[in-house]
């Protein structure tokens, strides 16, 4: 018997639902990695067919290969906004045997540019990998307009978005909320964000944007969105958030840098997002890293649960970089079963906390307070789309379900925190800039406002320049017994920051927050379950307190450099380990070995070097090349 498309597809969806999953991790093998390569239908794209030639190979893919894996090659080059607008499509329904990959050919950053943002509803099992969107640079700035290249104009440069199930369906039933409709999605799912590169994403009279008073441009978005990878990517110079998150379950972001985003937050996951994970990214210069999120429309809430009572649950940061965070580098926002373990959050001797009018209003490591669910007086949104099967097309519905973010809707909840933990990570404000205003505020360890939920702190460093940790203005720090607060000794090198460059920026806070020799860093951490057994750059934990572990790192860094560059023969992030007296990562999938031993690179692999051991150079002969590379 032949299922109707809407009905296959809604089976499918049910099974996809229903059916438990584990959390999404960093080491997972994910979906396009299992295809054989013999298997894809492979659709060649040129930078002459521009951005409609992208859209069009989409539509392609889904309309005569709907059962066969195809991947969407892009040649490098610049493809020139022909759209005069996003790319744009929509139900691309794939199964785990039929991705689409939506794959540059040489993915180098700015190797392969899109002229104008991705756009995508109602997708599955959907990878893009090793695009860059946005120009590497912008003209100089007069005061008022930018010269040539000008900066790009995007809702984001990646949004990928469920919808509304059955969203014209009326879920007000006499004033009583009818749950089984209202707030039901149909997410977009099994998503895959690789090697992409996302930058100066403002208008062309802002200056840039990390000062933009706009604030209406996203490096990526994703809502209503389950088992999603983002991985080793970039978002820089974005007006709002650098990644956003609503309603999003079983999510990785991993390795990822995000810098100088603008009115919003360097990343955030609310809305009812539950098993998120941030590791081993590197934030800098951005407004907060937000464990919840700032409040949520309540058309937009996706729950797993109906519980409707947290912005985000079992929300976990681990082994990032947080590097002069403007407003605090850490928010627990309406985040339940929440952890930070193992990160480095640094303010640069360099840094200066924002201020108005002579009055202080950044420049906190901790902060945590409650959310709330909006409601349309709030200036909540109250349209969707939704599925329209006579159309055949997605259509907007105002208000959704009915209701929209309007009573009997669960609005003005408060949505608050709880069971928090902070462990094993560094705080370094490397001037002594905690406690240092100009007024009754100060840059604060912890600011805790707007709920009561204890945090539950230990095996923390604190170091504050050499100087006391402030206690007026500032909320109790209540730490554990094997913290340091503050700590007796500066705890990593330290150094300058070069932002110049994405490369530059990312290569040298590797350099400036690595662990000075005898650091106190280094045997002070306690177990903890959320803690992973590497650290920000794979290097085995043991004891360390931080992100990164290792005085001596260059190994690791060549090893992550040969992952971003040759995924052919490295694929996929592993962890090193000892072999044999060689300092070693192994690629199963590729039968290779990358390894150090007496500051020597080696490879081992039966097509890469003939079985045979083969001495590759000097690790410091490599350096240079790693740094320029961003590792």
């Amino acid at each position: 018997m032949r299922l109707m498309p809407a009905l296959a597809f809604g089976l499918a969806l049910c099974l996809v639902l229903s059916r438990p999953s584990p959390a999404a991790t960093c080491t997972d093998t994910v979906f396009v990695d299992t295809i054989a390569e013999a298997a894809w239908v492979n659709l060649d794209v040129s930078p002459a067919q521009g951005t409609r030639g992208v859209r069009d190979a989409l539509r392609q893919a889904q309309s005569q290969h709907p059962t066969q894996p195809v991947r969407i090659r892009l040649a490098p080059g610049s493809y020139a906004d022909n759209l005069g607008s996003e790319i744009y499509a929509q139900r691309l329904l794939r199964s785990a045997s039929s991705p689409i990959w939506l794959q540059a050919t040489d993915p180098r950053p700015n190797a392969t540019v899109l002229g104008h943002g991705i756009n995508l509803l109602g997708v599955s099992y959907l990878a893009i990998e090793g695009l860059t969107i946005g120009p590497e640079t912008v003209g100089a700035w007069s005061g008022s307009a930018h010269a040539d290249p000008q900066p790009l104009q995007t809702a984001a440069g990646i949004h990928v978005a469920g919808a509304a199930r059955n969203g014209r369906s009326n879920a007000n039933q006499g004033g009583v909320l009818n749950t089984a409709v209202y707030g039901q999605f149909e997410p977009a799912h099994h998503i895959l964000v690789r090697r992409v590169t996302i930058q100066n994403l403002f208008g062309r009279d802002e200056r840039d944007g990390e000062t933009s008073e706009g604030q209406n441009m996203d490096g990526m978005k994703f809502n209503q969105v389950t088992d999603l990878w983002v991985l080793d990517s970039s978002v820089r110079q974005t007006t709002r958030h650098g990644i956003d998150n609503v309603g999003v379950h079983r999510a990785a972001f991993c390795r990822n840098l995000v810098a100088q985003s603008g009115g919003g937050l360097g990343i955030e996951a609310k809305g009812g997002s539950v098993d998120v994970l941030y590791e081993s990214n590197t934030f800098y210069r951005v407004r907060r890293v937000e464990l919840g999120g700032e409040d949520t429309d309540a058309t937009y809430y996706m729950s797993a649960d109906g519980r409707w009572d947290y912005e985000a649950l079992r929300t976990v940061a681990r082994n990032n970089l947080i590097v002069d965070a403007r407003e605090a580098a850490l928010e627990f926002s309406g985040c339940q079963d929440c952890v930070a373990v193992g990160n480095s959050i640094v303010f640069t001797a360099a840094y200066q906390a924002p201020s108005a009018g002579g009055e202080v209003f950044g420049g906190d490591a901790l902060r945590a307070h409650d959310s709330r669910v909006l409601a349309a007086p709030d200036g909540a949104g109250s349209d969707c789309q939704t599925w329209d099967e006579s159309a055949q097309d997605y259509v907007t519905v105002d208000p959704c379900w009915g209701v929209g973010a309007n009573a009997p809707a669960p609005i003005n909840r408060v949505l608050r925190n709880a069971n928090l933990t902070v462990v094993n990570n560094l705080f370094s404000a490397e001037g002594g800039s905690f406690g240092r205003g100009g007024g009754a505020v100060v840059p604060c360890p912890l600011n805790a406002s707007g709920g009561t939920a204890p945090i539950s702190f230990n095996a923390n460093y604190w170091w504050n320049g050499g100087q006391a940790l402030p206690l007026a203005a500032c909320s109790p720090l209540s730490e554990g017994p094997a913290s340091r607060f503050p700590g007796g000794s500066a705890p990593i090198v330290g150094g300058s920051v070069e932002a110049s460059s994405t490369a530059r920026l990312s290569a040298s806070l590797l350099d400036a927050l690595a662990p000075r020799a005898g650091s106190p860093l280094l045997g002070l951490a306690i177990a903890h379950p959320s803690q992973a057994a590497y650290d920000r750059l794979g290097a085995p934990r043991g004891n360390a307190v931080g992100a990164l572990v290792n005085v001596d790192a260059r190994a690791d860094r060549v090893f992550s450099f040969a992952e971003r560059f040759y995924p052919q023969f490295f694929p996929g992030f592993v962890p090193s380990f000892l072999l044999s007296g060689y300092y070693v990562r192994h690629y199963p999938a590729a039968q290779n070995y990358i390894g150090a031993a007496n500051g020597r690179l080696y490879l081992l692999g039966p097509a890469l070097t003939g079985g045979q051991v083969l001495d590759y150079g000097a690790l410091d002969d490599w350096m240079a090349t790693v740094r320029a590379a961003g590792h």
